[in-house]
């Protein structure tokens, strides 16, 4: 019928872009963005598979709620992790595609109480099963580094790149000063307390450096768009970015003016001539090395000594000093807050300094 998707028309579109098995296959997607799916969830999963092929594998999110919920782990972790892989059936909250694959009578979980993935296959047990040795969603042996050890490819389904959990990897691999907030029982961070993500808040420019320095290869698919990248390149892109700025993804203070979109165009602008000077793709070799060293994650604490006089500084509120460069802080929930009110001051761990 005419305007429905069917599975020989996603396998057809997928394989434009680049897809052809065997793949070891991360993904990101969303089902309503695709338009009419002839047998919805189930049909894109199974695309996904015949795409990877028998000896790849299929592996996509099934992360619980949000740290600031009180209801954000697998319940069974409490008392078996850590495991090679999670025993655990409880919904996962990153949609239909992703609890569709979950549900596949071969299915493998990964063990992370919050951020598990949940994998098909013939590699995944080899791309889930290092999970439960991470002290974060993205730290050691997570998912990001062993897909980059296989070559593998990441592929963004009707999203974009503000759904790329693998920016992260790089953050817990240099220990990034705006880790923030851990919750070490159910190995949870917090990547944003001390700033604002350029990937959340203008994932446009993102979206234009990656196309700009041709980590995508994109490709209409049904309603939406899918864009394909290698996890060597982008690891290799992230090494090289974040080298050249270690706080590049995050949005801060510049001068005496706090200019957040003026920021974000400097140092995406910034991103690009660094690859440019510098476009050498075996560097994610340095960031799977980095990733197997042992972390301390660094924990963000509210200043004690306020820079008040600091153009993102906004007063005090409900009882903490606030800062219009922060988000807001894990204790804090995110249903009681606009989306750009203040978060708490974190002085000692913002990269501009008032002279």
């Amino acid at each position: 019928m005419k305007g429905i998707l069917d599975k020989s028309a996603l396998v057809t579109a997928l394989e434009k872009i680049g897809l052809r098995p065997p793949c070891d296959l991360m993904v990101h997607a969303s089902l309503s963005v695709l338009g009419m799916v002839e047998g919805g969830a189930e049909t894109v999963v199974s695309a996904l598979r015949e795409v990877s092929g028998r000896d790849g594998a299929v592996i996509i999110p099934s992360f619980r709620d949000a740290i600031r919920s009180d209801y954000y782990a697998l319940r069974q972790c409490q008392s078996c992790c850590p495991q090679g892989i999670c025993l655990s059936q409880e919904q996962g909250y990153t949609g239909i595609i992703g609890e569709t694959v979950r549900e596949q009578p071969d299915a493998l979980r990964s063990c992370h109480p919050t951020h598990s993935w949940v994998g098909v296959g013939g590699n995944a047990r080899f791309l889930l099963e290092g999970h439960r040795h991470s002290l974060t969603p993205c730290g050691k042996d997570s998912p990001f580094f062993r897909l980059m050890e296989h070559d593998g490819k990441i592929l963004l389904l009707g999203v974009d790149v503000n759904s790329l959990t693998n920016i992260h990897a790089v953050e817990d691999a240099r220990n990034v000063p705006y880790l923030s907030a851990i919750d070490p029982p159910r190995r949870h961070a917090t990547y944003t307390t001390s700033g604002r993500r350029i990937q959340y808040v203008y994932p446009e420019l993102l979206h234009a450096v990656f196309r700009e320095v041709g980590l995508l290869q994109s490709g209409k698919v049904g309603a939406g768009m899918a864009h394909l990248l290698s996890a060597r390149l982008l690891g290799a892109f992230l090494w090289v970015v974040t080298e050249d700025d270690l706080w590049c993804l995050v949005l801060r203070p510049r001068g005496n003016k706090y200019e957040p979109f003026e920021d974000a165009c400097i140092k995406t602008a910034r991103m690009i001539c660094a690859w440019r000077t510098n476009p050498d793709g075996n560097t994610w070799k340095r960031l799977l090395e980095e990733s197997r060293l042992e972390q301390t994650p660094v924990l963000f604490h509210p200043a004690e000594k306020p820079v008040t006089h600091c153009p993102a500084y906004q007063g005090v509120s409900r009882g903490h000093h606030r800062c219009k460069a922060n988000d807001i802080p894990p204790w804090e929930k995110f249903e009681d807050y606009t989306a750009f009110e203040p978060g708490v001051v974190t002085c000692a761990q913002c990269n501009w300094q008032i002279r």
